[in-house]
């Protein structure tokens, strides 16, 4: 088990075995595989072979051993949480725990969604992306040497050496930070600057100018011209790699906060539909297939009527958590306000989005929602459309949503497409 598979592999420790299927089963749903041990010799010889993302032991421990014993070895062997299930601890019975290893505590009754919710915390953490780099410079030597002093830092960098090329490959490199040459032949690197900042998609990008300008003055003029900081050619790699890393990381966090909805980490309305549009542009160019999806959450009205808005906070946050890891780009996935979402399936055809759509609404239906002491289950109805010549990115928008009514007229819990439906249950 290899990549992704291994990322999201969990171990459960538990000489319950019921308790071991039904979370199996439903961790399964979230797209995290859980292996599950009641004797040391097992767990110790799994560890030894393959280590785990999150080690999961519960208060029952194993069969053969007192797992107080061997927690030190375990935590040794792994580099994510151990996180131990069990009754209501004291303080001190915690930093006992603490001390043999223990990261995390979950006291039962056992939330799930509380502990999907860390987990996906942490493996996102572990899953970040390279910075991505776009140097701007005609110099050979300054470019090929920052490109491979990032790409030593584990950055992916990207060399344009003719500044009249920069807007088309900032469409397709989507750049976290660009570093950008003052004097080029073609313009200056602040005049580049601002016709950059004309598009409002690469306003907040940073733009970092290199030169041998020692001059503060001129510095700050070009600063004034659409530049975010400015660095001295042959700097020390470190001091590039440090500059480079803050001002990108910088940028990552404000862009989530300002495109992503803050309870789901979906990008909100205005950026899903603004993603939708390039989509749709770079579409026609290119012939490819896209298709939409509107995505409306099943009597949520209900939902919040029964149990409280907390627990419909949770069933959004659930449903958002599997839209996430049904599609591989975060940029495809929105929440389009109260209980609607929408997804972008770019470069697929409309029947295998729709077949893949209609997969995760019976897992949706398949998850065990909790409030209070219970459990309850959800569905949400879909709507999808493909885009068709001619169409523009609000008439595809309409069609999904027209689909969307189509299935919930028709008793919602089902996938509406054209004239049809994909998948009922219920």
């Amino acid at each position: 088990m290899v990549g992704n598979q291994q990322q999201s592999l969990i171990y459960l420790v538990t000489c319950d075995q019921q308790q071991a299927a039904e979370l199996t089963a439903q961790m399964k749903l979230f797209d995290f595989s859980v292996r599950v041990f009641s004797r040391q010799s097992a767990l110790l010889a799994a560890m030894h072979s393959l280590a785990p993302f999150a080690l999961l032991v519960d208060e029952s421990g194993l069969e053969d051993a007192d797992f107080a014993q061997v927690a030190p070895l375990i935590a040794r062997l792994t580099k994510g949480p151990l996180i131990y299930v069990s009754a209501q601890l004291s303080v001190v019975q915690q930093i006992e725990m603490m001390r043999m290893g223990i990261t995390d505590f979950s006291v039962k009754p056992f939330d799930l969604q509380q502990l999907i919710d860390r987990l996906d915390h942490l493996l996102g953490r572990s899953q970040q992306k390279p910075f991505n780099v776009l140097i701007v410079d005609d110099s050979e030597a300054v470019s090929k040497w920052a490109c491979n002093t990032l790409a030593s830092a584990g950055m992916q960098a990207k060399v344009v050496h003719n500044p009249l090329d920069v807007l088309l490959t900032l469409e397709r490199f989507k750049p976290d930070i660009i570093l950008m040459d003052v004097y080029m032949p073609q313009c200056t690197g602040d005049e580049m600057a601002r016709v950059v900042r004309q598009n409002a998609q690469y306003d907040s990008i940073p733009i970092v100018f290199l030169s041998t300008e020692t001059s503060r003055g001129r510095q700050l003029m070009a600063r004034g011209m659409g530049g975010d900081d400015f660095l001295v050619k042959n700097m020390d790699a470190e001091e590039l790699v440090a500059a480079v890393s803050i001002i990108a990381e910088r940028y990552r966090r404000l862009r989530h906060c300002m495109t992503r909805d803050s309870m789901t980490g979906l990008l909100n309305h205005t950026n899903m539909t603004d993603h939708l549009e390039r989509v749709v542009h770079r579409a026609r160019q290119e012939k490819t297939p896209v298709a939409f999806a509107m995505v409306d959450l099943d009597h949520f009205k209900q939902i919040n009527d029964n149990f409280g808005h907390a627990v419909g906070d949770r069933v959004i946050k659930s449903l958002a958590r599997l839209m996430r890891q049904s599609l591989n780009d975060a940029d495809a996935v929105g929440r389009y306000g109260g209980e609607e979402f929408a997804l972008v399936y770019d470069d697929i055809t409309l029947i295998r989005a729709a077949n893949l759509l209609d997969e995760m609404r019976v897992r949706f239906s398949m998850l065990d929602l909790q409030h209070g002491h219970g459990v309850f289950r959800a569905t949400f109805s879909a709507g999808i459309a493909r885009l068709e010549p001619g169409m523009s990115a609000s008439q595809l928008i309409d069609a999904a949503d027209e689909a969307l009514y189509r299935a919930k007229r028709a008793g919602r819990n089902q996938v509406g497409v054209g004239l049809g439906q994909v998948g009922r249950t219920g």
